[in-house]
C-alpha cells in the first residue's frame, strides 16, 4: 500500500510539475513546440538528478526560491509601483477596481461581478488547490530530507512559511495580471484575447 500511495504521489508530482512548466513556457515564448519545451525541462531536471543526494535538496530550494523571488520582484514593480508612462493609467488601484465592476464576470460569479468571493470556480479552484498543495507538501521528499537535515524548530517554521508562500505567490502573480489585463480591456470596451486563449493562460 505505501509503495502504490508512493507511485501515485509521484505521478501526481510529475504530471503537475510538467503541466504547469509547459503551460509556463508557452505563455512566456510565442509559437514554442513541444519538443523544445521537454527539452528545456529535461535539461533542468536532468542537472538536479546529476546532482543527487542532500544537497540537490539545497540546491532546488535556494535556486528556485532565488529565481522565483527575483521574477516576481521585478515584475510586481514593473506592473504595479514603477509603470512605464503607457502602463501607468492600467495599473492604479482606480483602474483595477473600474475593471472589476464594470467587466460582466461568469456565471459562477455573485451578480455576474469579479469583486466578490462567491465564484463557484473560485470555490472549486480553492478545494483543488488545498488538496494538491497539502499533498505535494506531505509526500515531497525533498522537504522530508531537507526537514531531517534541520532542527525540529527551524523544520515547523520553514514549512509554515512554504506553506504560507505557496498561497501568496500564485495569488499575487494571478491578481496583477489578471487585472492589468482587465484594465487595459476596460478601456479598449472589449476582451483583447478570445475565451480558448484566456483558458489556455494566454
Amino acid at each position: 500500500m505505501f509503495c502504490v500511495m508512493a507511485l501515485v504521489a509521484s505521478l501526481v508530482v510529475c504530471t503537475s510539475m510538467l503541466l504547469a512548466g509547459k503551460s509556463t513556457l508557452e505563455v512566456l515564448v510565442d509559437g514554442i513546440n513541444n519538443e523544445f519545451i521537454f527539452l528545456v525541462l529535461a535539461v533542468l531536471f536532468g542537472s538536479y538528478c546529476m546532482i543527487g543526494g542532500l544537497g540537490t535538496t539545497f540546491y532546488i530550494s535556494y535556486f528556485n526560491t532565488a529565481l522565483t523571488f527575483i521574477s516576481l520582484s521585478v515584475f510586481v514593480m514593473y506592473t504595479s509601483f514603477y509603470p512605464s508612462e503607457k502602463n501607468k493609467p492600467y495599473t492604479t488601484l482606480e483602474a483595477f477596481y473600474q475593471a472589476a465592476t464594470c467587466i460582466k464576470a461568469p456565471d459562477g460569479n455573485y451578480e455576474n461581478s469579479f469583486a466578490t468571493f462567491r465564484s463557484e470556480s473560485g470555490l472549486i479552484y480553492g478545494a483543488v488547490l488545498l488538496v494538491m498543495a497539502t499533498s505535494i507538501s506531505f509526500i515531497d521528499q525533498a522537504n522530508w530530507q531537507s526537514r531531517i537535515a534541520a532542527k525540529p524548530t527551524q523544520g515547523v517554521v520553514g514549512f509554515l512559511i512554504a506553506a504560507y508562500i505557496w498561497f501568496v505567490v500564485p495569488i499575487v502573480l494571478s491578481f496583477t495580471s489578471t487585472m492589468t489585463y482587465f484594465a487595459v480591456s476596460s478601456e479598449n470596451g472589449t476582451h483583447l484575447l478570445s475565451q480558448s486563449e484566456i483558458d489556455n493562460g494566454r
